[in-house]
Parts: structure tokens; C-alpha cells; sequence
């Protein structure tokens, strides 16, 4: 596989160790994924350049507290541990995947919307929430937290930037800022 090709399953990382969790208590499955799956062309064909160059509005944010940051946390695990990819990548801003396909050495977007509209599945598996750390509200608009989740592998702290993405009415990933654990590379 590319280096380019990798790259653009960056965020298959990030579903790849959501998705392999362990079994979750019954009261942390009560969230339930309610996002619409990304849809092809990505962006409605509009440019990635386009998009990354227009940053998701969080000015119309509801207000957003510990509590309601955990609950938004709880429903995009739910939907990264879905089958089908095109929900796995709901999770994200249309900026944030804008952001993978531009710049010195960019995914290979094709290959991505092929990835998706082939409906490459992995299985199944939600991850289980233990909570969220260092939540901060930033001044625009968005706010980072860090994801304390436990995967088959053990715990991570994954630290993210979410965003209000009001067509849908939810918090999404708009900035990944550190995994921990790093994710192995794929094999060439």
C-alpha cells in the first residue's frame, strides 16, 4: 500500500481501535449511533481544497458541559464501531477529511470513495467508554477532550477537537491531537 493510500486510512486507525473493544456493561450501550453515513461523492463533489478552506462554524453551538461532551463521546464510539465504513467516518467534519485529501502529500481520495462505496466492513464491535478528561472549551467555539475508553488491546487516551455540525445536530471529530497509544502502521 502507498504511503498516500495510507494516509488516507488515518482515520480507519482511530475506528480500527474503537472497534476492538471489549464488551460493553449494559447501561454504556444505551448509546445508539444516529448519524447519516457520509454519502459519495464526498462533499457533494465540491473540492476538498474548498472544503478544508471553509472550517466547520461552532458560533452556533449549543452550550456544551462534561456531561453532554460524554454523552456526544458515547454516540460517535457507537457509530465507530458500526459495520459499514460510511458511518465509521460520520464521526468526522467534512473539513477534518477535507483536510487529508489536500496538501504536500495527500490521500488518495479516489481510493477512499472506493473504499467506502465498496463497503469494506470490519466487524462490529462497540468500545466501552470509561469517561472523558481535561475537557476544555476553546474560543472557537469547539472543545477538545480526552477520550478515556478501554479496547481488547487496553486503554487509550485519545485527545480530539470536537465541532457542532448543526445539519446534523451533533458534536463531531473535527481535530484528532495525540493517540495513546500511537496505532502500529499498517504493513506496506
Amino acid at each position: 500500500m502507498s504511503r498516500h493510500l495510507r494516509r488516507a486510512f488515518v482515520p480507519v486507525l482511530v475506528a480500527a481501535m474503537f472497534s476492538a473493544t471489549v464488551a460493553m456493561p449494559a447501561t454504556a450501550q444505551e448509546a445508539a449511533c444516529t448519524l447519516d453515513p457520509i454519502t459519495l461523492p464526498l462533499f457533494d463533489a465540491t473540492p476538498a481544497a474548498m472544503i478544508a478552506a471553509t472550517p466547520q462554524a461552532s458560533t452556533d453551538a449549543p452550550q456544551l458541559d462534561e456531561h453532554g461532551a460524554s454523552d456526544a463521546v458515547s454516540m460517535l464510539l457507537a457509530c465507530a464501531g458500526e459495520e459499514p465504513q460510511a458511518l465509521r467516518y460520520a464521526v468526522y467534519t467534512d473539513t477534518y477529511l477535507a483536510r487529508l485529501f489536500i496538501g504536500d502529500d495527500p490521500a488518495d481520495q479516489p481510493a477512499f470513495e472506493r473504499m467506502i462505496a465498496t463497503g469494506a466492513n470490519i466487524d462490529p464491535v462497540v468500545p466501552t467508554l470509561n469517561g472523558i478528561a481535561e475537557f476544555e472549551s476553546l474560543e472557537d467555539g469547539r472543545v477538545a477532550v480526552t477520550i478515556e475508553a478501554t479496547t481488547a488491546e487496553g486503554p487509550i487516551e485519545d485527545r480530539v477537537v470536537l465541532a457542532w455540525d448543526a445539519e446534523q445536530e451533533t458534536w463531531l471529530i473535527d481535530e484528532i491531537v495525540a493517540l495513546d497509544p500511537v496505532p502500529a502502521s499498517p504493513a506496506p
